[in-house]
């Protein structure tokens, strides 16, 4: 039912109007009448019509003008001009300020009717068209927050270097950049204080962790300001009953946002308060993504338990000075194996993407063994799904690895070599192989000839020359500068620290 609203100075044209025929059998609703534009316009307004009818000649404000008003306020609304003048002028003007229709007069009842049927049929169209821009609009800003949420949430997860981050953030308009950051968290179904808010909006960048906590990243380019802003956020919690939430402590780069965000995570999942202190106590000196980024690839299934006990181990050690550590541990496994089957890039792991950050923290892990069977499980079904998602290829690829895992130690080991062993050409397998492995012949082969190295530091007292020989490297030197490339520590520091940790 489209609502129609006329404006005439003559009461004989509007009751002739009013009556002329049947409004609501034909579609329409007849909702009021006014002299002149000065006294239709509030009650335009109130009525809000979908078409204005309106003489063009009228005192205090005629037709024109007040389709000038309408077409800013009202911009859907149709308007009818009817006029006893056939003057250019007046129509150019109509035309200028996109009136719908210009109609003299008289008009009969048939005409006036022939008009809004036409207009009504104009309306539904233009409605319609509206509301799919509005889908496709709702839509794009949907798909935009998503991508906003899932983007923040791998950031704090450790997915992104500080460039990549900068950069992801600049193309989704994301003002990351800060000289301090302190990350907080707390339950959804929880309201905090509106002292948070207090804080100006470009200092919070908030989004949503799997539809169960906000997480709200404060912050600040003086140490002074994000101090004042925690202590705010303090005074919210603290005067709020009920809350779960966490807070982590105060971090001055990005690629440390992680860290914050895994000691709020820690407190709200164990209901710890955000002044206990959480200290992190180096997960990452027993825990290396790279490290276990790398197994993913290329470890096999009967290497999974002696990796796992490997962990375990280390685990229980530093278990004994937190016990939350457990929290942090399985959070840093969790977003390594997402972000490997990510990597995949196959919708067919979807699912299993989806499923681990559903057990994620949820799972009722009190102790190591819960800890290892988890671990165990997880990583059987990844390499699994790996070798499932491998190509044709996968089998020569395999043969190659074995023959390289036998003979590391052969400081003429060649692309030849292993290339004659698949029975394909050096060039050929080179290239298959780079491209199903994401690395090269020659980065695998240096990769378990420092895994074996590391073994030998470990396990013997022989000396660094000795040990490079043993593992394929005739120049000391070169074997030195590359383990230090790859573990980031020289072969003495390497062995002090891991004796350390044994002992």
């Amino acid at each position: 039912m489209k609502k129609v609203f006329l404006v005439d100075d003559e009461i004989e044209v509007r009751e002739g109007i009013r009556h002329c025929m049947d409004w609501e059998n034909n579609g329409f609703l007849f909702c009021g009448d006014a002299p002149d534009g000065e006294m239709a316009l509030p009650l335009i307004e109130q009525e809000q019509p979908d078409i204005v009818i309106t003489d063009i000649k009228m005192p205090f404000m005629d037709g024109l003008e007040l389709s000038r008003i309408l077409r800013n306020k009202l911009p859907y609304t149709k308007i009818i001009i009817l006029s006893g003048h056939d003057e250019f002028e007046y129509a150019r003007e109509a035309l200028r300020i996109q009136i719908t229709e210009y109609c003299l007069k008289p008009l009969n009842a048939t005409d006036l009717l022939d008009v809004l049927l036409k207009l009504s049929k104009q309306i539904d169209l233009e409605k319609k068209e509206r509301d799919k821009l509005n889908e496709l609009q709702n839509k794009a800003t949907e798909n935009e927050n998503l991508t906003k949420n899932q983007f923040l949430l791998d950031l704090c997860e450790g997915m992104y270097s500080t460039t990549n981050a900068i950069k992801e953030a600049d193309k989704l308009n994301i003002q990351l950049i800060a000289s301090y950051y302190v990350v907080v968290m707390i339950e959804l179904q929880q309201k905090l204080h509106p002292l948070i808010h207090s804080i100006p909006s470009f200092s919070i960048i908030q989004f949503q962790r799997n539809g169960k906590e906000t997480v709200y990243i404060i912050k600040a380019n003086s140490k002074h300001i994000i101090t004042k802003q925690i202590q705010h956020i303090k005074e919210a919690l603290k005067s709020s009953s009920g809350n779960i939430f966490g807070m982590g402590t105060v971090k001055d780069r990005i690629q440390d946002i992680p860290t914050s965000y895994q000691e709020a995570y820690a407190q709200v999942h164990n209901n710890r308060s955000f002044y206990a202190p959480l200290p992190i106590t180096g997960i990452q000196s027993f825990f290396n993504r790279t490290e276990m980024k790398q197994f993913l690839s290329y470890g096999q299934t009967e290497e999974i338990k002696p990796l796992c006990r490997g962990l375990i181990k280390e685990l229980n050690r530093k278990s004994e000075s937190h016990s939350f550590i457990y929290y942090y541990f399985l959070m840093e496994f969790t977003a390594t194996v997402t972000d490997y089957l990510k990597s995949l890039s196959n919708n067919s792991n979807d699912h299993f993407v989806s499923s681990i950050q559903q057990i994620e923290l949820n799972q009722s892990i009190h102790d190591s063994s819960q800890l290892a069977s988890y671990m165990t499980s997880i990583l059987t079904e990844v390499i699994q799904l790996r070798n499932q998602l491998k190509s044709k290829n996968y089998p020569l690829i395999q043969k190659a690895k074995e023959f390289m895992k036998e003979h590391y130690a052969d400081s003429q080991l060649s692309l030849q070599k292993i290339a004659d062993v698949v029975n394909v050409s050096p060039a050929y397998f080179s290239h298959i192989f780079s491209q199903e492995e994401g690395q090269t012949i020659k980065e695998y082969l240096t990769f378990i000839r420092i895994e074996k190295a590391k073994e030998l530091l470990i396990t013997t007292n022989e000396k660094t020359y000795e040990i490079a020989l043993k593992v394929g490297y005739s120049d000391s030197h070169y074997f030195c500068n590359m383990f230090k490339r790859i573990t980031t520590m020289t072969t003495r520091e390497f062995k002090r620290q891991s004796l350390m940790k044994l002992s």
